[in-house]
């Protein structure tokens, strides 16, 4: 009798738990459905972080293609010898989304020579000649060691956007390969007074904006203010606070 009664508290709890997280997540997801955006064939590319494999970049593609934002485009697989798969989810339209998920994203600099070669396929078998890019944490330091490498681009980017990412030992000789005027957007997180978002010091963030500045670029700086639930490193990539933010950066 008393293990039926403790079955009973514990499905109550956990039905409470589970209406209790989605009111939470409709709440929180209620501005991006009043957003609205203007529509381009221009596909944004998400490239996640450490460890992070595909989890990272799946929820900005489920969140933003619910709210009719985006549409779901590609996804592409990258194993660690740097072999190169695509999946097709639909047409390159409505703000198309392709997905870059690496077996091994741990060293940015190799990763950065494997994205050339998805850049390649994009263009050639996608006719991608314009792209948008949004990276967090590492994903970000393999678009920009990529941008920034001394070699030919098969497509232009458009616009940049980067969560989360630090970039040590960066230069003004390694800046001078960075497209010129490129928008970009450098968003971080800090934790209540902390020193960031528990994974990645702000003041590395705020530095590479400093940089970015000293040497001719405007980037956009968005920092995210709150509690571990809304701006730790592992919660930047699904926060639909950020959300907007990229969307209104690249869209309007």
């Amino acid at each position: 009798m008393r293990r039926l009664k403790i079955i009973k508290i514990m499905a109550v709890l956990s039905t409470t738990l589970i209406v209790s997280l989605g009111t939470y997540w409709q709440y929180r997801l209620s501005p991006l459905r009043k957003a609205q955006v203007n529509q381009t064939t221009i596909p944004t590319i998400f490239v996640g972080g450490d460890y992070a494999r595909a989890f990272s970049t799946n929820g900005f593609v489920h969140r933003l293609t619910t709210a009719r934002l985006m549409t779901k485009g590609l996804v592409v697989h990258v194993s660690q010898s740097g072999h190169v798969t695509v999946q097709q989810f639909g047409t390159l339209k409505d703000n198309p989304t392709i997905q870059v998920i690496f077996a091994d994203n741990h060293h940015a600099k190799r990763q950065a020579r494997q994205f050339a070669s998805v850049m390649h396929i994009l263009a050639t078998r996608y006719h991608v000649t314009h792209y948008n890019a949004v990276g967090h944490s590492s994903g970000g330091n393999i678009i920009f060691d990529y941008l920034t490498a001394d070699q030919s681009h098969p497509a232009q980017i458009d616009k940049l956007v980067t969560i989360g990412s630090t970039y040590p030992g960066l230069t003004a000789q390694v800046l001078k390969h960075l497209p010129r005027k490129l928008p970009i957007l450098n968003i971080g997180g800090q934790i209540w007074q902390t020193s960031g978002d528990g994974g990645v010091n702000l003041q590395a963030v705020l530095t590479f904006s400093r940089q970015l500045q000293t040497a001719g670029w405007q980037p956009q700086t968005a920092i995210i203010h709150g509690s571990p639930l809304t701006a730790s490193h592992s919660m930047l990539h699904i926060n639909p606070q950020v959300d907007l933010l990229i969307i209104h950066f690249l869209y309007d």
